[in-house]
């Protein structure tokens, strides 16, 4: 097996040291790399705990399912909270909310011994107990939040280091441990903040990895990606900043323009506000900006086929955005002009009726 050896900066977690190990390919892979952030315990064992998706427990022996609603929900909420002591009422809030049973107390004394006994074969991790509470016991590096916080870090630090090309790295390799929605089978009131919070953080990696592209140049490459995300998740300011500025840098000034109103428009309408100062700022930034020069970074080699492919297909792509745009602004002018002329029409009265309707009537509609 291929061994790496990555250092991770400033990767203090509860009190362990950033240091270098040499791994066997059991440890997080991304991409044939390795990413230690923690002092090695579990690790070598190889089994990982997933949050960033469904619940999830991976490891070269077979496990069975911790079946149960709760006390899956419990293990994913210690998970989230590992090393911390976490009191009882804590654990009631998170798992059985605002109206839990009078029984409750024990009911999570009986759910924390059933997780302990799943834990029990699994090296490494543990939990325990506390006069007031629980601790779950784990390896940071064992659990896919803490490693995507991880690598997180790192991509910031190596990107303040001037150092883009491996701080796209450390990003990508963030955004590939998400297997689908954060806690995505977990049934719990912590659930849904929590799982808010985690996709927050990704779209923030995100955003950090487009602006580094930006700031490479490729602006044209990431106008399609910031359009798809825009539409998916509209209420995130940073990533219409990105879109604003990329269109900008492509010589599309009227289309960033217009794709500011559009914003404004959907706050103001969805949501009652203005846009925040961090996108107004870009707005303003560019009205009054000069029309940017070509950049003169080059743009990563490809075949002149793949390239003009990719071209092709990023016009096209452009041009159906722009014609949605379109459909869109006229279709939202005729509801308007439906309404006025709803409000502006006489209602015509209704015909009498004739004498040979035998008494069943009906009134003829006026064109």
């Amino acid at each position: 097996m291929t061994l790496r050896t990555i250092v991770i900066a400033s990767c203090n977690f509860y009190g362990y040291s950033s240091l270098a190990f040499s791994l066997k390919d059991g440890g997080w892979r991304t991409d044939g790399l390795l990413f230690v952030c923690s002092a090695p315990s579990a690790g070598a064992a190889g089994m990982r705990f997933r949050l960033l998706g469904p619940l999830a427990v991976e490891g070269p022996d077979p496990r069975p399912r911790l079946d149960g609603r709760r006390p899956r929900a419990v293990l994913a909420f210690m998970l989230l909270e590992a090393n911390s002591l976490l009191r009882v009422e804590q654990i009631i809030d998170a798992v059985w909310g605002e109206s839990p049973p009078r029984t409750v107390r024990t009911q999570v004394h009986g759910q924390i011994s059933l997780v302990r006994r799943w834990l029990h074969a699994l090296p490494g991790i543990g939990i325990v107990t506390h006069d007031t509470g629980y601790v779950l016991r784990a390896d940071p590096s064992d659990i896919d939040v803490e490693v995507f916080r991880c690598l997180a870090r790192r991509g910031r630090g190596l990107r303040a280091t001037g150092q883009p090309v491996a701080a796209a790295e450390a990003y990508r390799a963030a955004l590939r441990l998400h297997a689908g929605p954060p806690l995505g089978d977990i049934d719990a009131p912590f659930a849904r903040a929590a799982a808010a919070r985690l996709a927050e953080e990704r779209l923030g990696v995100l955003g950090d990895l487009v602006s580094l592209d930006l700031e490479a140049g490729r602006h044209h490459e990431v106008i399609p990606v910031l359009s798809g995300l825009v539409e998916r998740h509209p209420w995130h300011e940073p990533l219409w900043c990105h879109l604003l500025v990329a269109l900008e840098r492509a010589g599309r000034r009227g289309e960033a323009i217009a794709c500011y109103h559009r914003a404004r428009l959907l706050f103001r309408e969805e949501l009652g506000v203005e846009p925040g100062p961090e996108l107004s700022g870009t707005y303003r930034s560019l009205l009054s900006a000069d029309p940017p020069p070509e950049s003169v970074l080059p743009r990563p080699h490809a075949p002149a086929a793949v390239d003009a492919d990719l071209n092709l297909t990023l016009r096209r792509l452009a041009e159906a955005e722009r014609m949605l745009g379109e459909i869109r602004q006229q279709l939202s002018r005729l509801g308007a002009d439906v309404v006025t002329a709803r409000s502006v029409l006489p209602t015509a009265p209704p015909t009498p009726r004739r004498p040979s309707d035998d008494g069943a009537g009906h009134e003829e509609i006026a064109a």
